[in-house]
């Protein structure tokens, strides 16, 4: 069943808010499973972030919800004006602040009310005064034309009903010589019916087609467009959302194609520039 746009962001707002008021992480039972709940640190840790990293930056800024870390291959230098897409708690605004130093800037952009309030009190506590959180849809962004010199975003773009407007979005915020840096979910397949029928996985961790993405970024302005730092992402995230299992024993004839549709999701980077 296909899900309409305003059914996906209230789907996706619910879900985050719950994640900024309760600390839930993407790997909460409903996304990845009743058994596998490991905590914020050791996700992050394991999609990219140094331990240096995460102990530099408020303990309340990491929820666990990305799927790598933009900041690490985005060669940020002082001075910069740096934008997060979708920027949850602020982890990648906090480091980045450190990356652009006093005389740069860090922008995250964020439609959830709970999760700016947090982000906004984890930049208060650690004192990051060049970074400033503002209430927006990515596909409507908050941020003047040609602005901004770096782009970031960390599993994100993917939640988004309308990926083609946010990379116009994005496009039109960068500087000429920018470019965007984009930590997501691809595969090698498209999505399968059971997966896409249910709102859960949809709110959660879904992944698009590599070719797919390569195309948008393009379609967008975006040149030199690569994928790179794929790294293989635990199938059962997916097969055991309940809505995915129920599909499955009703109809036990898609259980392969869901089965290879889940092994060939990675975790990659996604970099796109403006010339």
């Amino acid at each position: 069943m296909a899900h309409t746009d305003e059914e996906v962001r209230s789907a996706v707002r619910d879900r985050y808010a719950k994640a900024a008021t309760e600390g839930a992480s993407c790997c909460e039972p409903s996304c990845c499973g009743p058994d596998s709940t490991p905590g914020a640190e050791t996700i992050s840790k394991a999609i990219g972030y140094t331990e240096e990293e995460l102990e530099g930056i408020p303990e309340a800024a990491n929820l666990g919800l990305g799927c790598g870390n933009p900041t690490a291959i985005a060669s940020l230098e002082r001075g910069q004006t740096v934008l997060d897409l979708g920027s949850g708690a602020g982890i990648d605004c906090f480091l980045a602040s450190k990356k652009v130093g006093p005389t740069g800037k860090v922008i995250g952009v964020d439609m959830t009310p709970e999760m700016l309030a947090r982000a906004r009190e984890n930049a208060r506590q650690g004192d990051f005064t060049n970074v400033e959180f503002r209430l927006g849809e990515i596909e409507a962004l908050p941020v003047a034309d040609r602005s901004v010199d770096v782009i970031i975003s960390n599993c994100v773009l993917n939640l988004s009903s309308d990926r083609a407007r946010v990379l116009r979005e994005a496009f039109r915020v960068l500087r000429t010589g920018g470019r965007i840096v984009v930590s997501d979910m691809v595969s090698e397949y498209a999505i399968p019916t059971a997966v896409a029928g249910s709102l859960d996985a949809v709110a959660g961790c879904l992944p698009t087609p590599r070719a797919d993405y390569i195309r948008e970024f393009e379609e967008a302005g975006f040149s030199d467009v690569s994928i790179s730092g794929e790294k293989p992402y635990p199938a059962s995230y997916l097969t055991s959302d309940p809505g995915v299992k129920a599909f499955i024993e009703a109809h036990p004839d898609t259980v392969e194609e869901i089965q290879a549709f889940a092994a060939s999701i990675s975790g990659a980077v996604i970099v796109g520039h403006r010339r």
